[in-house]
Protein backbone atom coordinates (compact mmCIF):
# COMPACT_ATOMS: atom_id res chain seq x y z
CA UNK A 1 0.00 0.00 0.00
CA UNK A 2 3.03 2.26 0.52
CA UNK A 3 3.74 2.15 -3.23
CA UNK A 4 0.13 3.10 -3.99
CA UNK A 5 0.49 6.10 -1.68
CA UNK A 6 3.67 7.06 -3.55
CA UNK A 7 1.92 6.75 -6.93
CA UNK A 8 -0.93 8.92 -5.66
CA UNK A 9 1.58 11.72 -4.93
CA UNK A 10 2.81 11.77 -8.55
CA UNK A 11 1.09 14.41 -10.76
CA UNK A 12 0.83 11.92 -13.65
CA UNK A 13 -1.52 9.77 -11.58
CA UNK A 14 -3.63 12.64 -10.24
CA UNK A 15 -7.30 11.76 -10.13
CA UNK A 16 -6.73 8.00 -10.20
CA UNK A 17 -8.91 5.93 -7.88
CA UNK A 18 -7.30 3.57 -5.38
CA UNK A 19 -8.31 0.63 -7.59
CA UNK A 20 -6.70 2.24 -10.64
CA UNK A 21 -3.53 2.97 -8.64
CA UNK A 22 -3.46 -0.67 -7.51
CA UNK A 23 -3.64 -1.68 -11.19
CA UNK A 24 -0.74 0.65 -12.04
CA UNK A 25 1.20 -0.70 -9.06
CA UNK A 26 0.73 -4.25 -10.36
CA UNK A 27 2.92 -3.44 -13.39
CA UNK A 28 5.54 -1.61 -11.29
CA UNK A 29 8.74 -3.22 -10.04
CA UNK A 30 11.05 -2.11 -7.24
CA UNK A 31 14.69 -1.70 -8.30
CA UNK A 32 17.76 -0.96 -6.19
CA UNK A 33 20.76 1.09 -7.35
CA UNK A 34 24.07 1.51 -5.57
CA UNK A 35 25.73 4.89 -5.06
CA UNK A 36 27.43 5.91 -8.31
CA UNK A 37 25.43 3.50 -10.47
CA UNK A 38 24.08 4.88 -13.75
CA UNK A 39 20.33 4.34 -13.71
CA UNK A 40 19.58 5.94 -17.06
CA UNK A 41 22.15 6.77 -19.75
CA UNK A 42 21.81 9.81 -21.99
CA UNK A 43 20.83 8.88 -25.56
CA UNK A 44 19.78 5.35 -24.56
CA UNK A 45 16.29 4.26 -25.60
CA UNK A 46 13.67 5.39 -23.08
CA UNK A 47 12.11 2.44 -21.31
CA UNK A 48 9.88 3.77 -18.52
CA UNK A 49 9.33 6.00 -15.52
CA UNK A 50 11.40 5.81 -12.34
CA UNK A 51 9.82 7.01 -9.09
CA UNK A 52 12.26 7.47 -6.22
CA UNK A 53 11.17 5.60 -3.09
CA UNK A 54 14.38 6.17 -1.16
CA UNK A 55 17.72 7.85 -1.85
CA UNK A 56 18.83 10.61 -4.20
CA UNK A 57 19.89 10.87 -7.83
CA UNK A 58 21.54 13.53 -9.95
CA UNK A 59 20.43 14.31 -13.48
CA UNK A 60 23.34 15.25 -15.76
CA UNK A 61 24.16 16.14 -19.35
CA UNK A 62 27.60 15.91 -20.87
CA UNK A 63 28.60 18.71 -23.24
CA UNK A 64 30.65 18.39 -26.44
CA UNK A 65 33.85 18.89 -24.39
CA UNK A 66 32.99 15.94 -22.14
CA UNK A 67 32.16 18.13 -19.14
CA UNK A 68 29.29 16.98 -16.92
CA UNK A 69 26.61 19.55 -16.10
CA UNK A 70 24.22 18.83 -13.25
CA UNK A 71 20.65 19.66 -14.21
CA UNK A 72 18.96 18.58 -11.00
CA UNK A 73 19.05 16.52 -7.86
CA UNK A 74 15.95 14.42 -7.22
CA UNK A 75 14.89 12.67 -4.03
CA UNK A 76 12.10 10.67 -2.44
CA UNK A 77 8.75 11.14 -4.18
CA UNK A 78 10.26 12.68 -7.31
CA UNK A 79 10.43 10.96 -10.67
CA UNK A 80 12.15 10.92 -14.05
CA UNK A 81 11.69 9.23 -17.42
CA UNK A 82 7.94 9.83 -17.57
CA UNK A 83 7.91 10.81 -21.25
CA UNK A 84 9.06 7.31 -22.16
CA UNK A 85 5.72 5.99 -20.94
CA UNK A 86 4.38 7.58 -24.14
CA UNK A 87 7.31 7.27 -26.53
CA UNK A 88 10.64 5.50 -26.41
CA UNK A 89 12.78 8.34 -27.73
CA UNK A 90 16.41 8.51 -26.59
CA UNK A 91 16.99 9.82 -23.06
CA UNK A 92 17.82 13.53 -22.89
CA UNK A 93 20.11 13.16 -19.85
CA UNK A 94 21.80 10.58 -17.65
CA UNK A 95 20.63 9.82 -14.12
CA UNK A 96 23.13 8.61 -11.53
CA UNK A 97 22.49 7.38 -7.99
CA UNK A 98 23.99 9.91 -5.54
CA UNK A 99 23.47 7.42 -2.73
CA UNK A 100 21.96 3.95 -2.49
CA UNK A 101 18.59 4.45 -4.14
CA UNK A 102 15.37 2.49 -4.43
CA UNK A 103 12.98 3.22 -7.31
CA UNK A 104 9.55 2.07 -8.35
CA UNK A 105 9.93 1.41 -12.08
CA UNK A 106 7.10 1.19 -14.60
CA UNK A 107 8.26 -0.01 -18.00
CA UNK A 108 6.83 1.45 -21.20
CA UNK A 109 5.54 -1.87 -22.56
CA UNK A 110 3.87 -2.85 -19.29
CA UNK A 111 2.18 0.53 -18.97
CA UNK A 112 1.00 0.53 -22.59
CA UNK A 113 -0.52 -2.94 -22.09
CA UNK A 114 -2.27 -1.68 -18.95
CA UNK A 115 -3.85 1.36 -20.62
CA UNK A 116 -4.87 -0.65 -23.68
CA UNK A 117 -6.98 -2.75 -21.33
CA UNK A 118 -8.40 0.12 -19.29
CA UNK A 119 -9.68 3.15 -21.18
CA UNK A 120 -10.42 5.10 -17.98
CA UNK A 121 -6.80 4.80 -16.81
CA UNK A 122 -5.69 5.78 -20.32
CA UNK A 123 -7.94 8.87 -20.34
CA UNK A 124 -6.87 10.01 -16.88
CA UNK A 125 -3.20 9.43 -17.60
CA UNK A 126 -3.16 11.40 -20.85
CA UNK A 127 -5.09 14.25 -19.26
CA UNK A 128 -2.57 14.46 -16.39
CA UNK A 129 0.35 14.00 -18.79
CA UNK A 130 -0.90 16.92 -20.90
CA UNK A 131 -1.21 19.16 -17.84
CA UNK A 132 2.33 18.29 -16.69
CA UNK A 133 3.73 19.03 -20.16
CA UNK A 134 1.81 22.32 -20.35
CA UNK A 135 3.31 23.44 -17.03
CA UNK A 136 6.80 22.50 -18.19
CA UNK A 137 6.28 24.38 -21.45
CA UNK A 138 5.21 27.49 -19.53
CA UNK A 139 8.34 27.29 -17.38
CA UNK A 140 10.56 26.72 -20.43
CA UNK A 141 9.00 29.75 -22.14
CA UNK A 142 9.61 31.91 -19.07
CA UNK A 143 13.22 30.74 -18.90
CA UNK A 144 13.71 31.39 -22.60
CA UNK A 145 12.31 34.91 -22.30
CA UNK A 146 14.54 35.58 -19.28
CA UNK A 147 17.62 34.25 -21.08
CA UNK A 148 16.85 36.35 -24.16
CA UNK A 149 16.57 39.45 -21.98
CA UNK A 150 19.92 38.68 -20.29
CA UNK A 151 21.54 38.16 -23.71
CA UNK A 152 20.12 41.48 -24.94
CA UNK A 153 21.44 43.32 -21.86
CA UNK A 154 24.89 41.76 -22.21
CA UNK A 155 24.94 42.72 -25.88
CA UNK A 156 23.98 46.33 -25.02
CA UNK A 157 26.64 46.52 -22.30
CA UNK A 158 29.19 45.25 -24.80
CA UNK A 159 28.42 48.18 -27.11
CA UNK A 160 29.29 50.74 -24.42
Amino acid sequence: MEDVKLLKSIPLFKGFSTTELLNVNMVAKTRFYEKGEVIVKEKAKGDGIYIIKKGQVRVVKVDSFGDEHILAYLGKGEYFGEISLVDQAPRSASVIAEQDTECLVIKHTDFQNLILGDKEIERKFYKSFSLVLCERLRIANENLTFNQEITRLIHELGKK
